[in-house]
């Protein structure tokens, strides 16, 4: 058995090449004349001339209804739910016809569970018929596929809460836990914290809690942003003792070994990790970022190393969501992190340095999330190799 030991790995993902899907555009125009917009893009400055281009852009128009709000299922393909004040709506696959799905919505940190019929708002979990709010809980995520329980944590529990009935299941197995995802298939998941032995890293254990495996480990470094990707591999934040941050990607073998490349690596902070579950390389995160920071002017959304597009480069933007056809949700501060976000739509190519263009959804909103029912998930983790369980 190996273990990911994350200062002596190297290597970088090659990314195929295959074509992209683009949204239909908006009213997108540009110039090359004296900015006149609080929307300016990018200067380019030579020896002889400097060149200023200003873009202008149209939001769509949407009617919002004055209506009850009601939680109901998702579209087969896939809808925008954006924040406005304290009203959650979903905006529909073509974003024509706006409904409210919850009033008095306290929070922006907005996760749907993998079929889209409830979802967590910062440390609530809410479904159509249940609320669950535990006042300790450090954080909260979803079980997979079905999201039928929400897992949450403290500095020194890990526990299950099933939807239908509150039945809470205590799966602690680490002395402090920092962050917890479950794999698309459900039989296990990942947490990083420390054990009761004092070893601090990232580990893979059960659904359950039972028979822990230590991942990654590294004394000088500090692990974050756990997550899967659509083949069912461990991606993570290791923010080193030299300032150098990478995403690090776990290949698990059934010999029972484990090894894995740097896929990004970078001087500034990296963080919010989105890797799209429907597609096997497509992964989106935050460069000069804070992480729990909502907003953090400077920071810019990157796609399997491809930066967004213009305007959107230009501006503070978070990553939100994938959406099926190779689309991310992308939020935009033009006016800073005091101000209202806007929400675009981005379809990036698949080789490096390509991209299919950056098209507005809608202006003026607090918060945003996909709501997408995901596909079938990848076979659960299928190796040998397993190290002591810690002490119950």
């Amino acid at each position: 058995m190996k273990l990911v030991v994350l200062t002596v790995l190297v290597g970088m993902v090659s990314v195929a090449c295959t074509g992209g899907v683009v949204d239909p555009p908006a009213t997108i125009s540009s110039d090359s004349t004296t900015p006149t917009s609080e929307l300016a893009g990018t200067t380019s400055t030579s020896e002889a001339t400097t060149t200023t281009t200003t873009v202008a852009v149209s939001f769509p128009v949407l009617a919002f209804p004055d209506g009850p709000c009601q939680l109901d299922r998702p579209e087969v393909d896939g809808e925008v739910t954006v924040l406005i004040g304290t009203l959650l709506y979903a905006l529909g696959p073509d974003s024509s016809s706006p409904r409210c799905l919850l009033d008095r919505v306290a929070s922006a940190d907005l996760r749907w569970n993998p079929t889209g019929t409830a979802l967590v708002i910062g440390t609530t979990a809410v479904g159509p018929d249940f609320e669950y709010s535990p006042p300790e809980a450090t954080g909260l995520s979803w079980t997979h596929p079905t999201g039928s329980s929400v897992v949450a944590f403290t500095a020194d529990r890990l526990w299950k809460v099933a939807i239908d009935n509150g039945t809470e299941t205590d799966i602690t197995f680490l002395a402090t836990t920092d962050a917890v995802a479950y794999h698309p298939a459900g039989e296990h998941l990942l947490a990083i914290g420390t054990d009761f032995t004092g070893q601090y890293g990232m580990w893979l254990a059960t659904n359950q809690g039972t028979d822990p495996l230590l991942l990654a480990f590294d004394e000088g470094a500090i692990l974050s942003d756990p997550a899967w990707t659509w083949l069912g591999e461990p991606i993570f934040v290791a923010v080193h003792d030299d300032g150098m941050s990478h995403i690090h990607r776990v290949e698990l073998t059934a010999e029972g070994g484990f090894d894995g490349p740097i896929i990004v690596e970078s001087d500034e902070a990296l963080d919010m990790l989105i890797p799209s579950p429907f597609d096997p390389i497509m992964l989106a995160y935050r460069t000069a970022g804070t992480p729990g920071a909502r907003c953090v002017e400077g920071a810019h959304v990157a796609v399997s190393n491809v930066d967004v597009p213009e305007p959107l480069n230009s501006w503070t933007t978070n990553p939100v969501g994938w959406l099926p056809g190779e689309r991310l949700l992308v939020m935009a501060y033009p006016d800073g992190c005091e101000s209202p976000g806007d929400l675009w739509s981005f379809s990036p190519g698949l080789c490096p340095g390509s991209v299919y263009g950056a098209f507005p959804v809608i202006a003026g909103v607090d918060g945003a999330a996909t709501r997408a029912p995901v596909p079938a998930p990848p076979p659960p983790p299928d190796f040998t190799g397993v190290i002591d369980p810690a002490p119950a």
